[in-house]
């Protein structure tokens, strides 16, 4: 369907409660809705007909406004038909459009893209085994819902119209209501696809039990305490963060991405090195992350005492930040970053990796000769999390680039996952 709809804001399930509220606004027409073309992530604009019916959809958004709903702020996906149909909304409603917001595009269809859409293969697009290359529904909902969050936090107490795309908001409104509300929904099972240019609010009340489901995600198993291996009743452990890089100077999110460390960074492992020597401390064994700035920082570390890197260890990489990586997100957002950008991973995952890794690397290099002294060069939010899980309590402060830091190897066999997260995956102390 591609009629525009002028009638008042479609609101599914109101909220009583509601401060904050989201209303999705679908484009206006394009020339690929007239052919019923599948457009995705294809960037088709608007025709003139698209344009009217955004216009049209203004004097929905200024009735509802003299009943008491005022619009505060626009935003849009990036493709060009939703911010023609934002930037066509903000002018005509006298209210800022704040720019696109990356996770509101439509759903790729991959190699579906410009054929008509037929029945059989909408029916195609809709199988698991993905042959046209369509993005994976759980993909493209972890990313909606992310950004619908983060719309939610940056405008808390305001409302917001969102220029999004047919697909993308009837999926979004599915994972929100179809639990509580499945008469709401088609005979397909979705929430239908709403017509071009028509106004739908988002039932925000229902977004954290959504993105509990479906953009948090927890990978690893159950982890339990052990008992601390035979030959390692003195082992020392410990951890140092790797030296500052251009990310941690620009206030970046690295996780996995590999960055080298900057000049600073090399004299502060340089310096780290000297100090512990100059301590008269020994090591017997070094061991790092496979990310340069952590090996680097290894080796700078090592040359103090006679000591090459005897192994890196994957799973001793920084947490994975997912979308997140290369940006400068705010503090709300760094507190639980898996709640506002896909592929981050839990902080659950991060806890259980975290003392899983170390408990491995203390067996295995104690195993091999007994008690071990021994340097891991790691990341900030995985060091952070390993000594939480072996002190009992949380560790709330930022770790120093090439700050050396030991860690309570029993606290770390000790540690028990059961008790550490409630039972959607949330940390509890």
């Amino acid at each position: 369907m591609t009629d525009a709809q002028n009638t008042p804001i479609i609101t599914p399930v109101p909220d009583p409660e509601a401060g904050t509220r989201i209303i999705f606004l679908r484009h206006g027409q394009t020339d690929w809705n007239i052919d019923h073309r599948f457009q995705g992530g294809t960037d088709i604009p608007l025709n003139d007909t698209g344009r009217e019916q955004v216009r049209t959809a203004i004097g929905a958004l200024k009735q509802a406004e003299a009943d008491g709903t005022t619009v505060d702020a626009i935003v849009s996906s990036p493709l060009s038909r939703a911010v023609e149909s934002a930037e066509i909304i903000a002018e005509g409603m006298g209210v800022p459009y704040r720019g696109a917001v990356d996770g509101f595009q439509e759903r790729s269809f991959g190699d579906l893209e410009g054929q008509i859409a037929t029945r059989e293969l909408i029916l195609a697009s809709r199988q698991s085994n993905n042959a046209y290359n369509v993005e994976p529904k759980k993909d493209f909902l972890a990313r909606s819902l992310a950004a619908l969050n983060r719309v939610r936090r940056e405008y808390e107490g305001q409302t917001v119209v969102v220029a999004a795309h047919g697909m993308l908001i009837a999926l979004s409104m599915t994972a929100l209501v179809a639990e509580r509300h499945p008469e709401l929904l088609n005979e397909d099972g979705i929430y239908p696809i709403p017509v071009n240019a028509s106004l739908t609010e988002v039932p925000l009340q229902y977004l954290d039990n959504a993105i509990d489901r479906l953009v948090v995600q927890h990978l690893e198993p159950e982890l339990g305490p052990e008992q601390i291996p035979a030959g390692a009743q003195n082992t020392t452990l410990t951890l140092i963060r790797h030296g500052q890089t251009d990310w941690n100077k620009a206030n970046l999110m690295q996780g996995i991405t590999d960055i080298p460390l900057n000049d600073t960074g090399r004299e502060q492992a340089r310096t780290t090195g000297k100090k512990l020597a100059d301590m008269g401390l020994e090591f017997t064994v070094l061991v790092s992350s496979p990310l340069s700035r952590a090996h680097e920082t290894a080796q700078l570390v090592g040359e103090h005492f006679d000591l090459q890197v005897h192994k890196t260890y994957p799973e001793l990489v920084e947490r994975a930040y997912g979308a997140g990586e290369g940006l400068d997100i705010p503090a709300p957002e760094r507190r639980a970053p898996e709640r506002y950008y896909p592929n981050v991973e839990s902080e659950r995952d991060v806890y259980i990796r975290a003392v899983r890794t170390l408990r491995n690397i203390v067996r295995e290099l104690s195993e091999a000769s007994g008690d071990q002294k021994i340097i891991a060069v790691s990341h900030g939010s995985f060091i952070r999390r390993a000594l939480s899980a072996a002190a009992g309590e949380e560790w709330t402060v930022t770790v120093p680039n090439a700050e050396p830091l030991t860690i309570d190897v029993p606290g770390l066999f000790a540690w028990d996952s059961t008790k550490q997260f409630d039972e959607v995956g949330r940390l509890v102390w």
